[in-house]
């Protein structure tokens, strides 16, 4: 069998939680012109480790928080601009690049790279997504000495120029990112007006309805990208993982329930190429679409539907407690939860034997731990279990799988 190398490339990585939300549902959101809200972040420091830093602290800074991921090609070059920029201004501004990725990766990035100059920092729980929110990444939030916010913007917005005027404290005209509404300046003064509105994410006018089915496409890998949302592009994909993309399942999770399972196999013959776009407007769901469109062109059905199966199952050992503490900022830096451990381990299937993980510790899903230790931790799962007060046993289970078949032809005799 010829086995293809799955690439997964995405510009950004979008839950149904996150993408519902905007800066409207936000308490107390960032707004242009407005003083921004106090928040933490988690810097990494020299020598590796982690110090929370909070907006205050930067207050008479020009602060320029870079929102990136290390498999995001258009954030590459600009960290290095904001690297040189650093360097020339010096204290009188603060780059900061953030990521919500893994420490390992961010690391690797570093120490590759170099950019030593711009302060790295970790989102951990996604807490600056949810309060700058954007769709897209590079993402950038320019925020004054007075921690007034200026711009929500992309990264080539940010000149020696355009921080010159900041530090003088003159008026900058930043165009805003095309994914958020229009705004209005001033000609006379070049200043943002309409600050008595939070920025609210609008459509994007160059939105079109379209479908496209084809065949295996000579020359290329197997690739899935989600551009947003409402695009999605498979490239010489199988059915078998089309489906289980728009239903957003782990493979652990997917079960092939067919006669004849070569039909779906990675040979050349059995790769489709699918291109998704359903603007927002039209009401539409991305993921019924695509299914629709697959169920019309081919016998392979779908359903959810509870199954017994071998699981991991995480249950609470009596060493220490799992939960932490809230600090006293009341954030927890490294705050992931009992529901991302789970998602992690599906997620490296190496890990627990491409099996699917359950909850039976008794403690909610949203669980607070120390997820980053326990990834970089180099021991086995077993035993990282045990120092967050937690356990691993292998079981069988009934649990809700993505059932793929082929309906059976019914006879009229019958």
């Amino acid at each position: 069998m010829n086995m293809k190398k799955l690439l997964l490339v995405a510009f950004v990585i979008l839950t149904n939680s996150t993408f519902a939300q905007t800066f409207m549902a936000q308490t107390d959101p960032p707004m242009l012109g407005k003083v921004c809200p106090e928040f933490n972040m988690s810097v990494i420091t020299p020598n590796g480790t982690e110090k929370n830093l909070s907006l205050s602290d930067l207050r008479g800074k020009i602060i320029v928080m870079e929102f990136w991921a290390t498999y995001c090609a258009p954030c590459i070059p600009s960290l290095k601009h904001f690297d040189k920029l650093q360097a020339q201004f010096g204290d009188a501004v603060k780059f900061i690049a953030i990521s919500e990725e893994n420490r390992d990766k961010v690391d690797a990035f570093m120490a590759k790279r170099g950019n030593t100059n711009i302060t790295y920092a970790m989102d951990w729980g996604r807490k600056l997504n949810a309060m700058f929110y954007h769709h897209f990444i590079p993402h950038t939030v320019v925020i004054d000495q007075d921690g007034v916010v200026q711009a929500f913007c992309s990264p080539d917005e940010i000149d020696q120029f355009v921080i010159g005027k900041l530090i003088n404290r003159e008026p900058v005209a930043f165009t805003m990112k095309h994914e958020y509404q229009e705004a209005s300046y001033s000609q006379s003064t070049g200043i943002l007006q309409n600050y008595d509105q939070p920025i609210i994410v609008n459509k994007p006018k160059n939105q079109t309805y379209k479908i496209e089915f084809s065949n295996y496409k000579e020359g290329y890998a197997t690739e899935f990208v989600k551009e947003s949302s409402t695009e999605y592009k498979f490239v010489n994909c199988p059915l078998t993982l089309i489906y289980q993309i728009l239903y957003d399942q782990k493979t652990s999770r997917v079960l092939l329930d067919v006669n004849d399972k070569s039909k779906y196999s990675f040979e050349n013959q059995n790769l489709y190429c699918l291109e998704l776009s359903v603007p927002d407007y039209l009401g539409k769901n991305i993921q019924e679409v695509g299914l629709q469109q697959l169920e019309s062109l081919f016998p392979l059905k779908s359903k959810i539907e509870a199954r017994i199966q071998k699981v991991f199952s995480i249950q609470k050992s009596d060493l220490q407690r799992a939960t932490k503490s809230v600090d006293s900022t009341g954030i927890i830096q490294k705050g992931l939860t009992i529901k991302d451990l789970m998602n992690y381990l599906e997620s490296n299937p190496q890990l627990v034997g491409n099996l699917p993980i359950i909850n039976e510790s008794g403690l909610p899903d949203n669980t607070l731990l120390d997820l980053d230790w326990f990834q970089n931790y180099p021991d086995s799962v077993e035993n990282r279990l045990r120092t967050l007060g937690l356990k691993g046993e292998f079981k069988m289970a009934d649990i809700a799988c993505l059932v793929l078949f082929e309906p059976r032809l019914v006879s009229k005799n019958e």
